[in-house]
């Protein structure tokens, strides 16, 4: 688990420590976590065809600095690792007494990887991609969607073109922004398409197609990634939800219940990806 303070009382903790997922994630080079539908045949649950979905494995607010901060000027600096000269990436001041300030980025390196490992699933899947940001309003999340574009026109268009999988998506690779995207799932319950997000928007919004498709045990959710000789890395696990909760229901005798089958899912995967 990742402790809360409540917990971190409870269990004698030196710290609140970090996600273990979170570190699995930076060590690997994570690319992104897949979380696909999970279809019984002869059993109807949320979405009739399979439903695809590629987070963003690093970065965003998970890897977040953050310190609470009175009144000031708060100033974030970047200093280039080749020596030249550091410039202000931002500079605000602080009126109000009370504030937190939070840093983070986003590492853009594998998002490549993450496009054509992506790309390549939606084709055999025979599903239509599409692409979530919040490019509106978050401006520098406009890169995660000009190389996604770029890979995909150059590599993938005529396939997907061949496959009559973009007649849904108007004959081309189209951009959701999440609003619009978080009301697509619901409406889309035919299935049939995929999605690649940034890592919080692709945390959410699973969620949600978890409660599309009846239950957090009916999608996957596997981490992949990449080691420093450029080997794939892939760990597959149950798509978890609030388990401490449960916990807690369990020791005040409430009844709680789990669904198995993404653990049994994952178990295949694993086993299938040794072999």
């Amino acid at each position: 688990i990742t402790p809360n303070t409540e917990q971190v009382k409870e269990m004698g903790l030196s710290k609140a420590f970090g996600s273990p997922n979170g570190a699995m994630r930076r060590g690997w080079n994570g690319i992104t976590i897949s979380r696909d539908t999970i279809h019984i045949e002869g059993i109807e649950l949320g979405y009739e065809k399979p439903v695809l979905f590629e987070r963003h494995a690093v970065g965003g607010e998970y890897g977040a600095g953050w310190s609470k901060v009175g009144k000031g000027t708060l100033i974030t600096n970047y200093i280039p690792a080749d020596g030249s000269a550091p410039t202000i990436v931002d500079k605000r001041d602080l009126t109000d007494d009370h504030n937190v300030a939070v840093i983070y980025h986003n590492p853009y390196d594998n998002i490549p990887d993450l496009a054509h490992y992506f790309f390549k699933r939606c084709l055999e899947a025979k599903v239509t991609p599409y692409i979530v940001t919040k490019k509106t309003v978050f401006k520098w999340q406009e890169g995660f969607w000009q190389v996604m574009k770029e890979v995909f026109d150059s590599e993938y268009k005529e396939e997907f073109l061949n496959a009559g999988l973009l007649e849904r998506s108007g004959g081309d690779l189209q951009h959701l922004i999440s609003d619009a995207a978080t009301m697509q799932l619901i409406r889309w319950t035919e299935g049939g398409f995929g999605m690649a997000a940034h890592n919080y928007d692709g945390d959410m919004l699973t969620d949600q197609i978890a409660q599309v498709h009846r239950s957090p045990g009916f999608i996957t959710s596997n981490l992949i990634g990449k080691d420093d000789e450029g080997r794939m890395i892939k760990e597959y696990e149950a798509s978890h939800g609030t388990v401490t909760d449960l916990w807690h229901d369990h020791l005040a005798g409430k009844e709680t219940s789990l669904n198995p089958l993404g653990l049994i899912e994952a178990l295949i995967g694993a086993m299938n990806h040794a072999a």
